[in-house]
């Protein structure tokens, strides 16, 4: 119903548009004006945007652009943690019962050794265990035989010890990997730790049973009920001669000390 009162004013406009003459516009100029509004009535409104329409294919894809410049190097980051340890050092502690602050106490021994006045048999010092085992019960009719091993001539620098036993501990220093004894020193080189000092002792130099140079410790201990004097093996005190040796710095006759260093 609408529509059709729309398209009759319509009609009434183009009717009396026509009916006016356009050579009067001479004098009013109501003829053109009355043009103007039939053209105004005609255009309408302008319309709303159009809908957007249907989205396009994807293009294809581009060539790969050409490869930057390296960047700065980054700033060292953080150290990462510390790994697993190399495995530790095992070291004896000979005179002694125990081991240093840092290191464990594998087992408490007695130091052992070949008799004084045998030529044959080891040149060494060992370190016992207190709870010894055995496979056979068998007594071998040709064999070297092990002694205890006292230190003699010692009281001047061990008060109380001379021909007591000595004792040894086996010990194990896990953050470690390596062992040095620095004979003449009683300290260690830098970033090494010391695990003990004292002084280089071996067998007297006139018996014909040799022994391999130890670090004794400075303050030793006994074993227990061993104040009584026995043909054995023995830790005899290692004096500085000038033969060979530069005085000064080395003293003769002096005692030579030691130290026990891990890293």
């Amino acid at each position: 119903m609408r529509l059709l009162v729309v398209c009759s004013v319509l009609l009434s406009i183009l009717t009396l548009a026509a009916a006016i003459p356009l050579k009067n516009n001479t004098n009013t100029g109501l003829s053109c004006n009355y043009k103007q509004a039939y053209v105004e009535v005609l255009r309408g409104r302008d319309g709303r945007d159009g809908r957007d329409g249907v989205k396009g294919e994807r293009g294809d894809k581009g060539e790969r652009g050409d490869k930057g410049e390296k960047g700065e190097k980054g700033d060292t980051g953080p150290a990462g943690p510390a790994g697993p340890n190399s495995g530790g050092v095992v070291y004896t502690r000979w005179g002694k019962k125990s081991c240093p602050t840092g290191a464990e106490l594998l087992y408490e021994g007695i130091t052992g050794g070949g008799y004084y006045e045998n030529s044959g048999g080891g040149a060494n010092y060992v370190c016992l265990p207190k709870d010894p085992q055995y496979n056979s019960t068998h007594e071998p009719p040709d064999y070297s035989l092990m002694y205890g091993t006292e230190y003699e001539s010692a009281n001047g620098i061990f008060p109380g010890k001379n021909q007591h036993n000595a004792p040894c501990a086996v010990c194990y220093a896990s953050s470690r990997s390596t062992k040095l004894m620095i004979p003449a020193r009683t300290s260690c080189p830098s970033s090494w730790t010391i695990e003990y000092k004292g002084y280089l002792m071996a067998e007297h130099y006139s018996f014909k049973n040799n022994k391999v140079y130890e670090c004794v410790d400075e303050s030793p201990e006994s074993i227990d009920g061993s104040e009584t004097a026995t043909l054995s093996a023995h830790f005899y005190f290692i004096r500085t001669t000038c033969t060979g040796l530069p005085c000064p710095p080395y003293v003769n006759k002096r005692a030579i000390t030691c130290v026990v260093c891990t890293k």
